[in-house]
Parts: structure tokens; sequence; C-alpha cells
């Protein structure tokens, strides 16, 4: 064995030190996953816009050092000039991520799932800048790189229908029935279900399991509250001046599986106090 052979490099160690990059980024998108996913959308714009610059120049700066030391005190060649540039790269991935999923999620799955794309995005680029990879091996994390976001964001199209199911847990699993209108859309409010109605108006009702069961309707300013012993619905007339919405007779609630809930669109958020 010629003992003045240089050891061979490996291709993995260098995607160990690019996954090792990526740390900090991921850390990242672990801490405001939840904060991107609230409000709809606007939480994104808050974390992207707001503090995302931040934390892609810390990112940069704080991996780029820290590698640098590790790489320099082992003596290993590696280029070290796209770490600098990878949290930029990773900032235009995640907000893209974001804009696209769909409108339910579970933060849990979120979280691992762009946590692992980040790391599989940043250790595929270190196997590429790295030293010793075959082309093979370079083809292989090229693909890994450029493919690891939008398998994240087929799996986000792909979850949403389970991921809407499993809101309705809790909610009421019942539809209103009000003659005249049709159901349009639904949403999961914790233990309230939030329908959209159309017909001669359109309608937002709540829906949730009553306190005070004792069977009654009663006309507010805004609203009109029916109580059928079992569940209570607070009816709204959506653009309609006060007082001026005849309710239909016959209002009541009929049941409703979880699959027939999820399939329904999903209504908006109901901001109305």
């Amino acid at each position: 064995m010629d003992d003045g052979a240089a050891a061979p490099v490996r291709w993995w160690r260098p995607g160990l030190l690019g996954m090792a990059a990526g740390v900090p980024i991921a850390w990242a998108v672990w801490a405001f996953t939840a904060d991107v996913a609230s409000a709809d959308g606007l939480g994104a714009i808050v974390v992207f816009l707001g503090y995302g610059p931040v934390i892609v120049i810390a990112v940069a700066a704080v991996s780029c050092i820290a590698l640098w030391e590790f790489v320099r005190q082992r003596a290993q060649r590696w280029r070290l000039s796209w770490v600098l540039a990878a949290p930029f790269a990773m900032w235009v991935v995640l907000l893209v991520g974001a804009i696209t999923s769909g409108p339910s999620g579970s933060t849990t799955e979120q979280r691992l799932g762009w946590a692992l794309v980040v790391l599989l995005m940043y250790g595929a680029a270190g196997v590429g800048f790295g030293r010793g990879a075959s082309r093979r091996v370079r083809v292989l994390a090229s693909v890994v790189a450029v493919a690891a976001a939008p398998l994240m964001i087929a799996y986000d199209d792909a979850s949403q229908y389970r991921w809407r199911k499993a809101t309705y847990a809790s909610a009421p699993h019942v539809l209103p029935v009000v003659p005249g209108y049709t159901v349009a859309a639904a949403r999961a409010d914790g233990p309230a279900l939030e329908v959209d109605m159309r017909g001669p108006a359109d309608l937002r009702v709540s829906v949730w399991r009553c306190r005070d069961c004792t069977v009654r309707q009663e006309h507010t300013a805004h609203a009109l509250t029916v109580v059928d012993g079992s569940f209570e619905l607070d009816i709204v007339a959506v653009g309609i001046p006060a007082g001026q919405w005849s309710a239909p007779d016959g209002i009541r609630v009929r049941p409703a599986s979880t699959d027939e809930l999820a399939s329904l669109p999903l209504a908006a958020p109901n901001y109305v106090d």
C-alpha cells in the first residue's frame, strides 16, 4: 500500500457540512411555521417581509463563520461562497412554498416537511460544491435540490382533504337547512361550524352545540338565533341592512358526515363580531 497516496474525499462529508449550514434555516422554519400559517396568509407577509431579511442575513453570517472555522481547523478543501448565497435562495423557495400552500394544514407536518426540504437542499448543495463527488453523484444531488420543494408542495396539496377533515373533529357534524337556500362553503372553527349559504340573500350561519337548549327563535337587529334543542344557529344576512331580511319558516339542521363537510369549499374566516 502506498502510504504517500492522498486519502480519497468522501462525497457525503461535504453533504453533511451542507446540512450543518442549513440547521439555522431549518430552525427558523420550525419556529415560524405557525406564524406563517396564521391569519390565512397574513402571517406569511409578516414573517417573510418583516423577519425574513433579518433571519437570512443572520443565518448567512453565522453559517459561513461556523463552517469556515470547521473546515479551516480540519484543513479540508471546501468551497464556502455558496453558503452566503444559499439563505437568500431559501428565502425565495420558502416564500413560494408559503404562498402556494393550501388553506388547511398540520403545523407539525409542515414544520417537519419544510425543515427537511431545507436540509436536503443544503446537503445537496454541499455535495455539489464540495470535493470528491463523481459526476453521477453531483447529478443526483442536483435532482434532490430541485425536486425537494416541489415534492413538499405536492404533499401539501395531496393532504388538504385529510387536513381539512381533521379540523371538523370537534365541530358539530351537521349542516343548516334554510328553505330557499343552499350550502356554498363551510369552515370549522374549534367547536363551532361556520357555513356560507346562497339564496335570495347571502347568509353566514354559525352552528354550535347549545348550552341553553330550550327550543326558541330570537330576533336581533343583525341576526336570527335558532335553537332546536341540540344545536344553536346564529344566522346573519350579509350585505342587507339590519332588520330587512325575512327568515323563512322551517329552519333546522341535518346530520352531515365529516367527509361531506370536508368536501365542501372552504368558507372565509368569520371576522364579524
